[in-house]
Parts: C-alpha cells; structure tokens; sequence
C-alpha cells in the first residue's frame, strides 16, 4: 500500500479520547478499483467522514462512494475537505460549492464540513473534537445478547492463539466461551477470547470494532463475509425479496434476469435480479425484486445492500432486504407488490400479521418468528400478544401461532370434505379418520403429522368436528336414515335372521337392492351397530344367532370337556360347511382353540 501510495486493504485504528468512548477508525479505501473492499469495512459505522482532497475536487469515486453511503441509510457524517495547504481560499470557496451541490437533499446536507492539513496539523484537533461530540448522540444499538451477530472482515492466524475473525459487532453481545455459529453453514465453534481496540475484554457490545480467537478450526475454514451468531439466530439462503433503487448518476439499467454482484455485511457474491413490479429500471429509480443468489448466505431482514453491475464490475445501486429467506413468487402480481409494500413501510404489527399469514402453513414459533424478523423474543411476544387480543392469530399447544386465516381455511376444507361425505353416507357416524387425513393432507402443507393433529385438535376444540372411535364427522351431524333406507336395512337383517347358522355371502344378500352401494355402507353400518357380526369376510352373521352359536360351544365343552365337529354340526342343525366356518372363526376370535380335531372352550 505504502508503494502505491493508495489504501487497498481496510485499515483500523482506535481513536483515544477523555470521554471514555471507545470510537473505532475504519480506513476504507477510496480508489475505484478497490470498492469491493471499502464495501466490506462499512455495514457496521454509525458515522461518516466523506474525505474530499481539495487540490483534486469530487472525483467520480467520490460520487460512487457517496451514492453508496446513501443507500446504506447512514444517519450522520462529516465533511473533511483535507489539503488545505496546497490551495488558495477563492479555490476553497469553489469546492465548497461543489460539494454543497452533491449533498443538496441528503443526509449530509447539514453536515459540517471542515477545512484540514494532514502536513501542517491545522484543524485536526478540531476533527477529533467533531468527532467525539458527533459520537456522543449516536444512538444506541439493539444490545440484547440472542441478537449477537459479527460479520467477518479479516481473518488470521496469531501464533499461539490460532484462527482470530475481527469485525463490527452489528447488534446484541457475545462472551469468551460462548459456542457460535458461522454463517452460512451449520459450523459450530467456542470463542477463546475477545480483543476490542487492542484491549482483551470478557464481552463484546454492538457497535464495536472486535477480535475474536476461534477454537478448533483452520483459517482455511473461515473466510471474510461469513457472519457469527448463536445457534439458530439466523437462516441459510439463497433466495431473498428486496427492494431495489439505482443511483440516480447511473448510467446504467437494470433489466429483468441480470446477474449482479450484491455486496451486503462484509460479504460478495453473485446473484440474478427477478423484477416483480417492472420491466427495467433506470437511474434513480426503485422497485421490488427477488434476488437467487449463486451461493447460501446469512442476513436478516432490513440489512442494506448494495449491487455492483456484472461486467464491468461497476457500482450502480442498492437495496434493503425484506424477507431474508422467501419463497419463489410470481411477477407483476398486485397482491405480491402490496406484501413487500408492508414489509417495507407496515408497522411492526402489521408486518407480523403479514408473516404469519403467509407462514402458517410452516407453524411458526416465537423463537422462529423472531429469527425471520430479527427482534428479541420480548419484542416479538409484545406484538403477538397485541394479534392474539385482536382475535387475528391462535396460540396451539405446542407454541406455535396459525393466523386465523389459516384457520378458517382449514376450518373450510374440513367442512366441505365431510360435508360432502356425509351427504354420501347418511347413516356412517363419520369419515374414517385416516382418510380424512389423507385428504387433508392432498390440499393442505403441513411439516409434520404432530402439527397437523394439534390443527385438527383445534378444529375439534372449536366445536367444529367431532371423533367417535376412528372416524371423524361435523360436530353439526347427525345419521338419519330415510325411509327407503329403513327399508333396507330391515331387508338386510331379516335375511340374516331367515338364514340363521347358513349364512349368506354379501353378494347374495345385497342382490335385491339396486342401489349396491348404499345397501353395503347399511350392511357396515349393522355391523358398527353389534347387530351383525363378520364371521369372515365375505359372509357376516345376525348377532342373535353368532352369540347362540357360542352358547352351544360352551355347553357342550361343559359337557363333554371337548367340542368336536360332527357333534357340533348336530347342535346348530347346519351343515358341516358351516359348522367349520364357525368353529374356525371362533379359534380365529381366541373363543376357542383347537388341538388335532377337537377344540375347547377359553373365553367365559
């Protein structure tokens, strides 16, 4: 760096000061062909200095660097106009006019600018004094611990220590000896220590710059643009929803299918913008878009972005993220763009409500809200409780939360399924359960049976459905038979009755009736009732008889202490046909049991 006279790598120092503020210098470089770099070291400043020489003016890098600070919602900066010894004051007067001209309308428009000389010292006590004062109405960062997450800038190897990450600490906190999670990937590793402006420290804070040493891993296995955080705080991907906006100095479009460089944290990597609301866009404007990216990455929603065009690599805009992990969508669907409107504009509320309706069907828990979200779990609990009071979401017995609207979809489906199944089958009790679910199953996602039965359970606490046994029907049903169906059924049992032992099979008992179907659900129905009984299938027999047919087994093993067949044949009055049709159905039931030809008696 020093032989080329420019700033290629990031660079970092601490700035010391009587306030007790612990302020950490990014260096980014400034030369154009070094923006990838200067990318990577600025997702984590709260503050800017925009450094125009004043000997030179506004570079085209200054306006590409600027462009960027923009779309990265920064908040606060300084104008440090340096060289102030290499020019005259009318020159001076000049550039200020310029640079007023380029920060018209933005955050820096009421930003101080100051006049400094690295080689005389002039002003720089007064920028530090800038800075310190700047610092001291920075806002606070989001400090809760489960929010801890470091994307990673540099890393190295120290002798004696191993593999050490630095970066800025984002939001949240993290402590030696913590397990940590790098991202993407599922790597699990323990911090050994923590540095923070060359200080060894216990626990780092958002919004400083930190130096962590990793346990048991390589350097070769970490790299920059992966991103710490604990287990589970967030989730892998390859498909975000965005919005999107070109600078407004871009000379170039973005078209439908581009492939872009998006830069986002300290990470690069390659992905093709889908446009969902237009065609192309041009210079200074913006529209939504889903971005499929090459390789997995880890961000959360609202993370800015910028997007560096294919080739020549060249910086033309940038974003926020909407949904950090998003299902493929259609374009240029007007309920689609309203969506991504409320997850760019919705209060916290509405942008929840949003959520859950479009993951119920995953079955979300507070602890996964939250991730998608990235909130704290009290943040999160505060809005799903405010839902639950406005009767918008349910809570099941496993802590996930459906939107009444998955609910009342359910809820329709189930009515009409059974609906039309009772209609079917007037005198079933209900729909066997397990075909219920199966049909359930075809028209609705569900990740698991668990969470489907606790739906299920939900429909039944609801009052809407009932279970008797292993069917399930509307809690509003009830069998009805008509009369020609009574007259059916009291056809089917006096064939029963008239038959006796020598039972009929099923084909010749539903002969007469035309309507073959509903006559076998009447014939299944008597069996539900007890009132037949399946000897085997194909031939059932009246109760009445079955339980004579039993009496007379019990008898005679009294009597004789063995049942055998001739003489049983002789009992009922029967054939032999039958008589072993009964007696192998009772050793079937375990109402016998049988040794060489003779059976006994073994139920009371």
């Amino acid at each position: 760096e020093k032989k080329r006279g420019i700033t290629i790598e990031l660079g970092f120092a601490n700035l010391p000061n009587d306030e007790d503020l612990h302020i950490g210098i990014i260096d980014v470089p400034g030369h154009e062909k070094f923006v990838k770099n200067m990318l990577a070291g600025i997702g984590g400043i709260d503050l800017v200095l925009l450094v125009i020489a004043l000997d030179e003016g506004i570079m085209p890098q200054t306006v590409e660097h600027f462009e960027i600070l923009k779309m990265l919602h920064l908040q606060q900066g300084i104008i440090v106009l340096t060289k102030k010894d290499l020019v005259d004051e009318d020159w001076i007067e000049l550039i200020h006019g310029d640079v007023d001209e380029l920060v018209k309308g933005t955050f820096l428009e009421k930003a101080p600018q100051i006049e400094v000389s690295s080689f005389t010292g002039e002003n720089i006590a007064l920028l530090k004094e800038m800075i310190i004062d700047k610092v001291k109405n920075i806002g606070e960062r989001k400090m809760d611990k489960s929010l801890f997450r470091l994307p990673i800038d540099r890393v190295f190897t120290m002798e004696g220590h191993g593999t050490v990450v630095t970066g800025t600490l984002l939001e949240g906190s993290c402590k030696v000896g913590d397990e940590v999670q790098l991202y993407p990937g599922t790597r699990i590793v323990k911090i050994r220590g923590i540095q923070s402006h060359g200080e060894k420290e216990e626990e780092a804070f958002a919004g400083q710059r930190t130096a962590m040493n990793l346990m048991n891993i390589s350097k070769e296995e970490v790299h920059r643009g992966q991103v710490l955080a604990y287990p589970g705080a967030m989730e892998n991907t390859t498909l975000i929803d965005v919005s999107i906006s070109l600078f407004s100095s871009t000379k170039r479009k973005l078209k439908n299918n581009d492939r872009v460089h998006l830069n986002i944290g300290a990470d690069q990597i390659m992905g093709k913008v889908r446009l969902l609301d237009k065609t192309y866009l041009e210079a200074g404007e913006s529209g939504y878009a889903q971005i499929r990216l090459d390789e997995e990455i880890a961000m959360k929603k609202n993370d800015p972005f910028i997007i560096r065009f294919y080739s020549p690599v060249e910086t033309f805009g940038g974003g926020v993220v909407l949904d950090a992990n998003a299902s493929k969508i259609k374009p240029k669907q007007e309920h689609i763009i309203e969506n991504l409107q409320v997850k760019e504009w919705g209060t916290p509320i509405e942008v929840l409500e949003l959520i859950l309706k479009e993951d119920s069907k995953k079955f979300p828990t507070k602890e996964q809200l939250a991730v998608k979200l990235g909130w704290t779990l009290v943040e999160i609990q505060k809005e799903l409780s405010l839902l639950q009071e406005m009767k918008k979401i349910r809570l099941l017995e496993d802590g996930s939360y459906l939107h009444q609207n998955y609910l009342d979809e359910l809820c329709q489906l189930t009515t009409r399924l059974l609906s039309d199944f009772h209609q079917e089958h007037p005198i079933s009790q209900g729909m066997d359960v397990e075909e219920y679910r199966s049909r359930l199953k075809e028209k609705l996602f569900f990740p698991d049976s668990k969470k489907r039965e606790l739906a299920i359970d939900q429909l039944a606490k609801d009052g809407i459905v009932v279970y008797l046994g292993n069917t399930i029907s509307l809690a509003t049903f009830q069998a009805k038979y008509s009369k020609e169906l009574v007259h059916i059924l009291e056809g089917i049992e006096k064939t029963y009755k008239d038959k006796g032992y020598e039972v009929p099979m099923i084909d010749e008992v539903l002969a007469p009736y035309k309507d073959k179907k509903q006559a076998k659900l009447i014939l299944e129905d008597l069996e539900k009732k007890e009132i037949l009984v399946k000897v085997e299938y194909p031939y059932y027999m009246h109760a009445q008889y079955w339980y004579q047919a039993i009496e007379i087994a019990k008898k005679m093993d009294e009597k004789n202490g063995s049942i055998a067949l001739g003489d049983y044949r002789d009992e009922l009055g029967t054939s032999r046909k039958y008589a072993v049709l009964i007696l192998e159905a009772f050793d079937k039931k375990k109402i016998t049991r049988k040794k060489e030809d003779l059976r006994t008696f073994v139920v009371s």
